[in-house]
């Protein structure tokens, strides 16, 4: 039969003297240590009024206590890292700091925050804060970076120190901003794309119901294009796509949105033409007049002298009108195709038929 009794570890004893096991009074962990080097550089006397009292703490509970408050942040990270006390004093900054703003630590130490003080007033009433801020860097460059600040409070709950950390957003702005401006832009010409031009389009019927005033839809298609792009060649055909969305630009500004439908066709969304009908038509024709103009002087593509005109379809958009946006570019594509059957050069309007010719 098998022995029941439970196996005993022996140790050697020779030289070893009995002593009672003791628990340290301080023993960070791997957390805690990483996050005390925030504290490096700091004098204890900066820190002595964290907690204090009848049950007074010796510095290094102080110590302690503030590496509690910021055991989870990573002093020397790729985010910014700011310590201030209560009056944003700048007590540490790390590399990151510097590398965002461009303000060396020297500098920035002992001075007040340039990162803290436009926040001053919120950080006194909410004590943290979490949103976006715009910086002005060393530089004088303006940059935009996601805050988040902490206060570190005493026994009595008074704020006696301040820690932020923050990164520049400036790079994920410009990249967004590019990304909106791709989803919304021709790449050809750099003008509005279909998309922008539909927003463009819903806005204008919206204010011209709100101020009472026509607005207009004003199709242009490029006479005899896809000859022109046969006997030059692809790349003298975007050119003169490209040279014939400047000159539209550059004659009517750039308060009328203007957008390439697709291929040769532009759209134009014209506004505040009037609180009438006629009204309307006149100020439409007036602008269309414009666009052709554009047209009247040759085009330089590759040395050769390229000469065209366009035809034009309008349709107005009446200030109680309740069409969609795709019906309004309809109704113009319908009215420029019947330009070009009437031979090009001119502007038809879907309201009134044909028009004079722009002349």
């Amino acid at each position: 039969m098998e022995s029941t009794e439970t196996p005993t570890l022996q140790t050697p004893t020779s030289g070893l003297t009995p002593r009672r096991l003791t628990r340290k009074a301080h023993n960070p962990g791997p957390d805690q240590k990483h996050a005390a080097t925030l504290l490096h550089g700091l004098s204890l006397p900066e820190l002595a009024n964290v907690s204090s009292g009848a049950d007074a703490t010796t510095d290094e509970d102080t110590l302690t206590h503030l590496d509690r408050c910021i055991a989870d942040i990573t002093f020397e990270s790729f985010e910014g890292v700011v310590v201030t006390d209560a009056n944003l004093r700048t007590l540490k900054v790390n590399n990151s700091f510097t590398r965002i703003t461009g303000y060396s630590k020297r500098e920035a130490i002992g001075s007040q925050s340039t990162v803290l003080s436009d926040i001053h007033e919120q950080l006194l009433r909410d004590r943290n804060w979490n949103d976006e801020i715009i910086g002005r860097k060393k530089s004088g460059d303006i940059y935009t970076a996601k805050l988040r600040v902490k206060a570190i409070v005493n026994a009595q709950d008074r704020v006696t120190h301040y820690i932020a950390t923050f990164n520049d957003l400036s790079a994920k702005k410009a990249l967004q901003k590019k990304i909106i401006h791709l989803g919304f832009t021709d790449s050809l010409t750099g003008l509005k794309n279909r998309s922008a031009l539909l927003i463009s389009l819903q806005r204008a019927i919206d204010k011209s119901r709100e101020q009472q005033s026509y607005a207009a839809v004003l199709l242009v298609d490029i006479d005899d294009f896809k000859s022109h792009n046969v006997r030059l060649g692809h790349l003298a055909g975007d050119m003169l796509l490209q040279q014939s969305a400047r000159r539209i630009t550059q004659a009517l500004g750039s308060n009328v949105a203007l957008a390439r439908l697709f291929a040769d066709k532009f759209v134009l969304v014209l506004e505040e033409l009037g609180g009438t009908l006629d009204d309307a038509a006149a100020s439409a024709q007036h602008l269309a007049t414009c666009v052709r103009n554009c047209f009247a002087e040759t085009f330089d593509i590759n040395a050769t002298t390229v000469q065209t005109s366009v035809s034009m379809g309008l349709c107005l958009i009446g200030m109680q009108d309740a069409v969609s946006t795709d019906v309004l570019i309809d109704r113009a594509e319908l009215v420029t195709y019947n330009a070009k059957q009437a031979g090009g050069d001119c502007v038809f309007s879907f309201e009134f038929g044909s028009m004079e010719h722009a002349a």
